[in-house]
C-alpha cells in the first residue's frame, strides 16, 4: 500500500472483506503471498490473523520481459 494511504483502516478492511467473500462462496482458507523483505505487509497480515507457514512456498513466473503482468489483448 502506498504510504500516503496508510493509517486509514484499508489494510484491515481489505482482508476482512476478502475473507467474508471467500467464506460466502464456500471457501475454507485464505492465503496471502508476501515478499520476505516487506515487513510492513507481514505486520498487516499478522494483525489480520494470518500466520507464516514455513512448509509452503510460493512460485511465480513473469510473463513479460520486464516482469509486469500483461494486460488484456
Amino acid at each position: 500500500m502506498h504510504p500516503d494511504h496508510r493509517g486509514q483502516g484499508i489494510g484491515s478492511a481489505l482482508p476482512a472483506a476478502a475473507e467474508e467473500r471467500i467464506t460466502r462462496l464456500g471457501g475454507r482458507r485464505a492465503d496471502a503471498v508476501v515478499l520476505r523483505r516487506d515487513e510492513t505487509a507481514h505486520r498487516a497480515w499478522d494483525a489480520a490473523g494470518h500466520a507464516p507457514e514455513e512448509h509452503r512456498r510460493c512460485r511465480g513466473k513473469p510473463l513479460r520481459e520486464d516482469g509486469r503482468r500483461q494486460g488484456p489483448a
